[in-house]
């Protein structure tokens, strides 16, 4: 109502306008039948679009009806044909699953990579002026390395090639990250004049600070750890400061130089322990500080982590040494004497041992490690010790008794037995540094023992001979000429002969008696008896035949290693000690069986001792000699053994 209103008054606006209403309404009247004009089209439309509908949807159920009816046929057609394509379509659907595998391992791999190289980048570029980031830096790689380990394991190692590389490059970031400190520590040496001998005066300020950076960068970064049971690490600081003093040692004694000679090897062990003295105060103050602030090795000695670091010098030069010796029996033993030397001097001076050990084996250790090289010294020794054998027992006056060595009480050795007494000391040293109990007794087997049998032996077939010669039945056929045979064994030639036989092992027991309580063959015997309690007694070589086989069966707590070679001279002694009785006994009755004197004598045993030494002055020389050659007790039992003899 208000609109129609509104447009009367808009239209008629006053009384003077009703003039105009005629027009008005006749407007009106056409715009109404326009708008009718236009609901008829409109209404026209809605009808044709509605028949169009439904027309439309009348189709669309027809389409619906067919296509159910053929449904079910295509779905038998389907199932039939699925069955007859599966193969082809499981292999296409197996090649999509691999190659979309393959293609999330790349982009696996490719983030991996990405992160190595920025860890990597990271570390190189923090390394010298913040060694703990940069080491914190490096550990996410070792921990990263470690996590894909681990997965490619679950994985059955299907990512074993990028395992492989993160390792390398791991392991090349490390030492790119050591030379980069290497590097500017070795410019702090330069400062200190290092290798030449260091003045304690001189600046140490950035030597201090390279050193700990080196010390941190190894023993902080996982790569440095070291477990319980490997090797001592060489400390790098050290292993740097030996490069200089490296290479001097292979320009004196591993080129062309003068000082390079294979027989004095005692040139190049005087110039490493030389080269340790000169930087011993240096090691003891400077570095030992250094080493007792660190929070990694305040239990380490610097002089002894110096030599542990330069040691490769002396095993480097070695390895090129023996096997150019190893033919050369004087230089190999040589060899191997100057060895011990250096071994001992570095013991005895520095008490060194690498950090970890309460002992060291020595470069000499090192050097019989290799069973090649322990077999050729041994076969040199025992070449040089049956040698100085056969030379011992060959010469002139080699059963000469020695009757200024011992005292007058005591049984007088020949001279053979001296000095083959002396010769088994000198192999004894040659062998006391071996730690192994294997090459222990291989040297007192193949060589001691092997001595001593053919030195036994050589004493009893003198003892046959001599029995021989003495036996009625056996001089009766022997064919040795009656005065010959005489000269060899009657009277004074005959005692004396025995009297060779009885010294001469009577002081080769004595030595091993002595031998026995040595530590070095005590240890040796409480090693074998630890074996033979355990079974292992068979692992021993027992080669020789003989007494050398006749070891003890380590069973015994108060026993010795020597003891069946003890009672093996010991029968040879008695046995000889018991045929100078007999000897005597028949000197005696041959020089006075037609001397009625004697006869006489028997009647009186207060006069038998004189009656006997003054009717015979071979009688009396043969007495004298044994008093000076047995000792007391010897000579004691041999004269009560004489008068027992006579029944008297």
């Amino acid at each position: 109502m208000g609109t129609v209103t509104e447009y009367i008054n808009e239209k008629l606006p006053s009384v003077d306008a009703l003039g105009d209403l005629d027009n008005l309404v006749s407007s009106l009247e056409d715009q109404q039948a326009i708008l009718n004009t236009q609901i008829q089209d409109i209404q026209a439309k809605i009808a044709a679009e509605h028949d169009a509908l439904f027309r439309s949807s009348d189709a669309i159920l027809n389409q619906v009806t067919e296509f159910r009816a053929s449904h079910g046929k295509l779905k038998d057609r389907l199932l039939n044909a699925s069955y007859r394509s599966r193969p082809k379509f499981m292999d296409d659907l197996q090649g999509l699953v691999t190659k979309l595998e393959k293609f999330e391992l790349a982009r696996d791999y490719f983030v991996v990579l990405g992160e190595v190289q920025r860890i990597s980048e990271s570390a190189k570029a923090t390394i010298l002026d913040d060694p703990e980031l940069a080491l914190q830096t490096y550990n996410e790689l070792v921990k990263l390395v470690d996590d894909v380990y681990e997965k490619n394991r679950e994985a059955e190692d299907s990512a074993v090639h990028l395992v492989d590389f993160l390792c390398q490059s791991k392991d090349f970031l490390w030492l790119e990250l050591r030379e980069q400190l290497a590097t500017e520590f070795r410019g702090s040496l330069d400062g200190i004049g290092w290798p030449r001998r260091v003045s304690l005066e001189a600046d140490f300020e950035e030597f201090i600070r390279a050193f700990n950076k080196l010390l941190q960068f190894q023993f902080s970064s996982a790569s440095g750890k070291v477990g319980d049971n490997d090797p001592p690490d060489v400390i790098i600081a050290l292993e740097i400061m030996t490069e200089p003093l490296d290479l001097r040692f292979r320009y004196h004694f591993e080129g062309n130089r003068e000082t390079n000679k294979v027989d004095r090897p005692e040139w190049f062990f005087s110039h490493f322990t030389s080269t340790v003295e000169d930087h011993e105060q240096f090691m003891e103050t400077i570095v030992q500080g250094i080493l007792e602030q660190s929070f990694y090795l305040s239990n380490r000695e610097a002089l002894h982590e110096l030599i542990y670091a330069y040691l490769p010098s002396v095993r480097r030069k070695l390895k090129t040494l023996i096997p150019a010796v190893m033919h050369e029996p004087q230089l190999f033993s040589h060899l191997m004497l100057e060895t011990m030397k250096f071994d001992d001097h570095l013991r005895d001076t520095y008490l060194f041992a690498p950090y970890g050990h309460d002992e060291w084996h020595g470069i000499y250790g090192d050097i019989m490690s290799k069973p090649e090289w322990f077999e050729g010294w041994l076969s040199v020794e025992k070449e040089f010790a049956l040698a100085r054998y056969q030379e011992i027992i060959t010469t002139p006056d080699a059963w000469v008794i020695d009757f200024d060595s011992v005292g007058e009480s005591e049984s007088k050795p020949t001279k053979s037995a001296l000095r083959l007494r002396d010769l088994l000391e000198t192999i004894s040293e040659r062998y006391r540094p071996l730690k192994s109990f294997v090459h222990r007794i291989r040297f007192l087997m193949d060589i001691q023992i092997a001595i001593l049998d053919s030195y036994h032996n050589r004493i009893s077939s003198s003892l046959d001979a001599f029995e021989s010669l003495t036996s009625s039945i056996v001089r009766a056929v022997s064919g040795v000429h009656e005065e010959e045979r005489k000269k060899m064994v009657d009277g004074l030639a005959g005692i004396e002969r025995l009297c060779r036989a009885y010294g001469s092992a009577y002081t080769i027991r004595d030595a091993l008696n002595d031998w026995g309580d040595d530590i070095f063959f005590l240890e040796l015997y409480h090693e074998l008896n630890l074996r033979a309690s355990q079974g292992k007694k068979k692992k021993i070589p027992m080669e020789l035949e003989g007494i050398s086989s006749r070891l003890p069966d380590g069973l015994e707590e108060d026993g010795t290693i020597f003891d069946e070679i003890i009672k093996a001279y010991d029968a040879l002694r008695t046995r000889a000690e018991n045929l100078i009785t007999k000897h005597l006994s028949r000197e005696v009755q041959k020089a006075y069986k037609n001397d009625s004197a004697f006869r006489q004598s028997v009647k009186s045993k207060d006069g038998l001792a004189a009656d006997l030494f003054n009717s015979s002055a071979t009688i009396a020389e043969m007495i004298a000699y044994l008093s000076r050659a047995l000792s007391q007790p010897s000579f004691t039992r041999v004269s009560r053994a004489l008068y027992r003899s006579f029944n008297l």
